[in-house]
């Protein structure tokens, strides 16, 4: 008896859902290029877990005040740590293999490209 429950106990461990993470590396061209990187969690609803920005070389603290997330379309909206200031705004859809689109930091729009990473 006691193994029969044990069994079913382990059974029910192994057809849990997989808690899955991806990610997306974006990057603009030119002189002092911005690079995003998102760490995306791939549960019931994919969403944007955590983001890390670099420009410049120089990596700035951030953190994700909205996200929306879909096989053709990733938008994203980043603030400073205490949420009180606006860093960055992301617009990107899918054209094959990546997402082409703009990023807005400090007042200016910039080309951007994010593939899977």
């Amino acid at each position: 008896m006691r193994k029969s429950i044990f069994v079913g106990f382990a059974a029910l461990l192994a057809a849990a859902p997989a808690d899955a993470t991806g990610g997306l590396v974006c990057r603009t061209a030119g002189a002092d290029p911005i690079e995003l990187a998102l760490v995306i969690g791939h549960t019931a609803l994919s969403t944007i877990v955590s983001a890390r920005l670099r420009e410049g070389g120089k990596s700035i603290p951030v953190i994700v005040a909205q996200s929306w997330l879909d096989p053709n379309e990733v938008r994203l909206d980043l603030t400073d740590r205490n949420a009180t200031r606006h860093a960055l705004r992301l617009r990107a859809k899918r054209k094959g293999g990546t997402y082409d689109g703009q990023i807005w930091r400090s007042g200016q729009r910039r080309w951007v490209r994010c593939r899977e990473g």
